[in-house]
């Protein structure tokens, strides 16, 4: 396993169970009318394509590493259709009230893929 991957994997799982316990701890404490499933899923969801891009991004950086970026950015597109599609077929209503909810855990995600491809880039020579 890549030492990119085992450190971006201990940064991940600090970063994104803090991210889920604040953002529970704020909805619990002003007694927000959400429906907490929408958050679990998109945490989880969040999490679980994260860490298989990240790995899919750190495999590829060595084959593509000039069209790195356009990977990069193709598959935060594909990762919001896949979420979209997911929660219709979940039942999940996604409408403006719930969606901080969702956006919350893909920026902590999308924040910590961009740490990584940068760290990547900037390894590649």
């Amino acid at each position: 396993m890549s030492k990119n991957f085992v450190h971006f994997l201990f940064l991940f799982v600090i970063i994104i169970i803090g991210g889920y316990f604040i953002h529970t701890s704020v909805v619990n404490y002003f007694s927000l009318k959400r429906n907490t499933d929408i958050i679990n899923f998109s945490y989880i969801f969040n999490g679980i394509f994260t860490l298989i891009f990240t790995l899919v991004i750190i495999g590829l950086s060595k084959k593509f590493k000039d069209q790195l970026g356009f990977i990069f950015m193709a598959g935060s597109l594909v990762k919001i259709g896949i979420f979209l599609v997911i929660s219709n077929l979940s039942g999940f209503d996604i409408n403006k009230n719930v969606f901080l909810d969702f956006f919350i855990a893909y920026a902590i995600c999308l924040a910590l893929e961009v740490y990584c491809v940068s760290k990547i880039l900037n390894t590649i020579k």
